[in-house]
């Protein structure tokens, strides 16, 4: 196998997601999308395979030719993210459609298939590649306080930062561990009734603090830890511990833009260079966007 047959360009975002928020709405790998880089402030509209992605930045290159195994695999389960994303919106437009306010159906294979694929989207990004490089930095900040022998704790590049990332995942202990988070926890859904979209960006599930101002760590199981995912600009999923939302699958409608923003901020905060929305970022009342300023 020769090089060019390696996929070199990979995305950590699939298009099957992201073509949901398409500006003409859902039409695959046809789909465009507004985008804003929260980096340099730069603003406008391209396909849904333009971005995001790195070169080479799953390949594990001890494997040779086949160092892009990994995102060969992701490529193939996308396909069933695909029909799951597509199944879910079905039932939510249908019971919003008939107003009967009534528990969205998804069966426990499904529930279970959607977390499985919420902590593989969860875990493949740049963000969380950051931060483990964070974690390990932290680390070696607190190390250098008892002036350990120099050497002792190496410096990681962005090679070695790729392979530890990639080691994470190869084990599938973190996927399962999120994976079971998200299955054990509540859903409900967000339906957005404003004229101000959910975005999405290249860190589309996030999690939040509900208590910011606590000085205890929490682990990624507390219960006062949430899970947002947006999964078109007019539904997204909250993952709610049991002991906060004791009823699984319920909607909660949104009428206000403020609740709409404060969402959007929260993606903001999360993401790593950019913002998608199916309306042009530039139209939408209130929103600054640039890196470090306020939203809404």
């Amino acid at each position: 196998m020769s090089d060019k047959s390696q996929t070199t360009k990979q995305h950590y975002v699939p298009v099957c997601y992201l073509a949901n928020f398409g500006t003409d709405g859902n039409k695959g790998r046809e789909s465009t999308v507004y985008y804003l880089n929260i980096v340099n402030n730069k603003r406008g509209i391209s396909g849904v395979e333009s971005f995001p992605k790195e070169k080479g930045f799953y390949d594990i290159d001890a494997l040779g030719e086949y160092k892009d195994a990994f995102e060969k695999m992701y490529t193939d389960l996308e396909g069933e993210l695909s029909k799951l994303l597509k199944r879910l919106i079905e039932l939510v437009v249908f019971d919003i459609s008939k107003r009967t306010n009534e528990t969205v159906m998804l069966s426990n294979i499904e529930k279970s298939a959607l977390s499985a694929q919420l902590s593989m989207q969860f875990t493949r990004t740049r963000a969380f590649r950051d931060w483990m490089k964070g974690n390990y930095n932290r680390m070696k900040e607190g190390f250098a306080q008892f002036n350990p022998p120099e050497g002792t704790i190496p410096e990681y590049d962005d090679d070695d930062f790729r392979r530890l990332h990639m080691s994470y995942l190869m084990r599938f202990d973190v996927l399962h561990l999120f994976a079971n988070v998200f299955e054990s926890r509540n859903w409900c859904f967000l339906v957005n009734h404003t004229n101000t979209p959910f975005f999405t960006s290249d860190n589309p599930v996030v999690m939040k603090d509900n208590e910011p101002d606590s000085k205890t760590p929490k682990g990624v199981a507390d219960p006062h830890i949430t899970y947002y995912f947006p999964v078109t600009p007019r539904i997204a999923i909250l993952i709610v511990h049991k002991d906060i939302l004791r009823k699984d699958m319920r909607y909660i409608d949104i009428g206000a833009e403020k609740i709409i923003m404060s969402y959007n901020y929260r993606m903001y905060t999360n993401c790593t260079r950019f913002l998608f929305s199916n309306v042009d970022f530039n139209t939408i009342h209130g929103f600054v966007g640039e890196k470090n300023e306020q939203i809404g």
